[in-house]
């Protein structure tokens, strides 16, 4: 192994955003790891084939994409990891996971049942979660929405799982998504959310998913999106429509625009098609 390899880049990442959550971020790293954690630390592996590891006195393979789930107060030893390998941990502080456990329903200590899984909803979500580190610019909703999902699905795997909670409350998400209506530009968060909509953060999470078939942060940026179409029409300037409907920067209004409407934010003010009609000569 090549401590000096010029291609790993390794990136330890830990934004006031996250809350306290730290990220460890490895590309290209074929590098040996000896850890001790004081936190809750799931590793996304999406291409660790024959990744082998030593902890708590057992050796585990990953025999394809998945997790790894280690508890505080443990160390774990890499044993082999495949050359050019890319994955994302992140760090979780035991106040948050022990927090998540009493709005759950999970009693004493969080204990995890196993030291790896093939969970992808788990891993997407911490790999996603790793993205939003890297890049910057996520929503405070959004962050926190993907926290939720990281440690309800963790604890899914505890030894004293949730208790199933009620999944459909239309008054709490009617609610919310009024709330959200009403503050479609601000910086809305999921505590916020949860208080005005009388219900936990985790059954709000799930009911307004089943309801209206996206997380509340995906909810706020089609507002926003919507909002800054009419913008558009009247004429104001992109650079003004994006700090005005709440974006981070010009950059990640723009993303989230073309997304979702098809074309970028200039296009769409000056009528610009994104893709030509078909003439007539072509549809004879």
């Amino acid at each position: 192994m090549n401590l000096d390899d010029p291609s790993e880049k390794i990136a330890w990442l830990h934004p006031p955003a996250l809350d306290g959550w730290e990220y460890l971020i490895s590309y290209r790293s074929s590098r040996l790891w000896t850890v001790y954690h004081e936190t809750y630390a799931l590793c996304a592996c999406l291409n660790l084939w024959g990744q082998s590891w030593r902890y708590r006195g057992r050796t585990y393979t990953r025999p394809g994409p998945g997790m790894m789930l280690m508890e505080p107060g443990e160390l774990h030893r890499t044993l082999a990891v495949p050359y050019g390998a890319e994955f994302k941990v992140v760090q979780i502080p035991p106040t948050a996971v022990a927090g998540a456990a009493v709005e759950l329903g999970v009693t004493g200590m969080v204990h995890l049942a196993r030291a790896d899984t093939d969970d992808p909803k788990l891993t997407a979500a911490v790999w996603r979660l790793g993205e939003l580190a890297e890049q910057g610019g996520a929503s405070r909703l959004e962050v926190q929405t993907l926290q939720a999902l990281v440690l309800r699905r963790m604890l899914m795997h505890a030894e004293r799982p949730p208790r199933s909670q009620r999944a459909d409350d239309a008054g709490a998400t009617r609610r919310a998504r009024d709330y959200l209506c009403d503050h479609r530009c601000d910086a809305v968060t999921l505590d916020e959310l949860a208080a005005v909509a009388g219900v936990g953060r985790f059954q709000l999470l799930r009911a307004f998913q089943r309801r209206y078939g996206v997380p509340p942060h995906s909810y706020q940026i089609q507002l926003r999106i919507e909002r800054a179409r009419a913008m558009l029409r009247g004429g104001t300037p992109p650079a003004v429509v994006s700090m005005e409907t709440g974006f981070y920067d010009q950059s990640h209004f723009g993303r989230h625009f073309r997304r979702i409407v098809g074309v970028t934010p200039n296009h769409y003010a000056h009528g610009y098609p994104g893709v030509p009609y078909p003439s007539q000569a072509t549809l004879r």
